[in-house]
């Protein structure tokens, strides 16, 4: 069967769907759309429609927006897997939605966005930011972050919204960073405000599964969404979960020989043909803030970060700014690993730590910020900003 077949066959299906469950009014979209879980060759798009309904949507390699096309269920919360992709390439999507009471629909949303890097690839770039919870320097940082530049993919350190619940959710993430959401894909590391207020009660695994699980997507490589990786270009990310640490009771644990532990043990280790290995977990493992490292984190993972080479763990929680020197063992070292927290974009300005010069310090601000990295095959660039565009920090790492 023709593609131009295909897609009459199920325009077809869709008018008659619609005609069964056709709404009062014309359906529209009230979240999103945005664009999650990329890869080289999958991609997966939700939003979000004030009515239960069915969608149309067609996508393709740009500009041929109607290369495949899909009807969904009948549902308010729409999520569609985007195959048959081509790497490193600019797609665009298109949804349709019913229109009043006729069999006839329109076009709610059309945007664009690029697959991941193949392995051939030495380049990429991408945002990475933290917790966020002042309105007047989230919006600030957004804006900055939506022209920064073509990032690939955002890097969240976590504890996207309030108390992590979905209505909270709506304005302090989904509706705050909605243009870069439809076109660039972010990937989340838990915070324990994902938890709930009561993240620290074994029954917070309720709280994570009504107001997280449903609306998000992530690679089925380990136990999403706590704990996975993704690979781009020459690099491998893996995104951990260690709430625990900090009192998250029904969170996975971290410490040595648990399960989350031997699967970042099996990432990183196949890693080995990568030139950049990084990692992302909420709870800092060297901070010299307030709010600082959760205890016995570093000791159970730190060892096995320099084991295996990573280059930079991306950290939030702490409501600061920092990055520390190479370290391995606690002690400077060029060969070491590089932590960097990213606990203030938009979120509570904390005051700095008592231990503020510390020997393993490189950098530290207590100002609202957000990070732009770009990779070109052995060297990498990362450049911190305020919530006033000023550069806070830069560093350059030559292999």
């Amino acid at each position: 069967m023709s593609e131009k077949k295909v897609l009459f066959f199920l325009l077809f299906i869709f008018s008659i769907l619609y005609s069964l469950f056709s709404p009062v009014s014309a359906a529209r979209i009230e979240r999103g759309p945005y664009i999650e879980n990329m890869s080289k060759e999958t991609a997966n798009l939700r939003f979000r429609t004030d009515v239960a309904t069915v969608s149309w949507l067609t996508y393709g390699d740009y500009p041929d927006c109607d290369r495949f096309a899909t009807v969904s269920r009948i549902t308010g919360e729409h999520s569609v897997n985007l195959n048959g992709l081509l790497a490193d390439t600019s797609h665009c999507y298109r949804i349709y939605l019913p229109v009043d009471g006729s069999t006839n629909s329109y076009k709610a949303e059309e945007s664009y966005f690029k697959t991941f890097k193949d392995d051939k690839s030495v380049e990429f770039s991408f945002l990475a930011f933290g917790p966020s919870g002042m309105p007047e320097e989230d919006e600030k940082i957004a804006g900055l972050m939506s022209v920064a530049g073509n990032a690939d993919f955002v890097l969240h350190t976590g504890n996207l919204a309030g108390m992590g619940k979905d209505e909270d959710a709506e304005t302090a993430y989904f509706s705050r960073y909605r243009d870069m959401l439809k076109k660039t894909p972010f990937f989340v590391a838990l915070g324990n405000y994902e938890y709930g207020p009561d993240y620290d009660k074994k029954e917070s695994w309720k709280f994570i599964r009504e107001n997280y699980f449903p609306y998000h997507s992530w690679p089925r490589n380990g136990s999403g969404p706590y704990y996975y990786y993704f690979d781009t270009a020459n690099a491998r990310f893996a995104v951990l979960d260690a709430n625990l640490f900090y009192g998250a009771l029904s969170a996975p644990p971290l410490a040595k020989d648990s399960q989350q532990y031997k699967w970042l043990e099996i990432v990183l280790k196949t890693a080995a043909d990568k030139t950049w290995k990084f990692v992302a977990v909420h709870q800092p493992l060297y901070s010299s803030a307030q709010n600082g490292p959760a205890p016995g984190l570093k000791e159970a993972l730190a060892p096995l970060l320099e084991k295996y080479g990573v280059d930079i763990v991306f950290q939030g929680h702490a409501g600061v700014y920092e990055r520390t020197k190479p370290l391995k063992a606690d002690l400077p070292d060029e060969d070491g690993v590089i932590y960097v927290t990213l606990g203030g974009g938009g979120g509570r300005k904390m005051e700095a730590g008592e231990d503020e010069d510390e020997d393993w310090t490189e950098a530290f601000s207590s100002n609202p910020h957000y990070s732009f990295i770009t990779v070109q095959d052995k060297k990498l660039e990362m450049k911190v900003h305020d919530s006033g565009g000023e550069v806070l920090d830069e560093i350059i790492i030559q292999k």
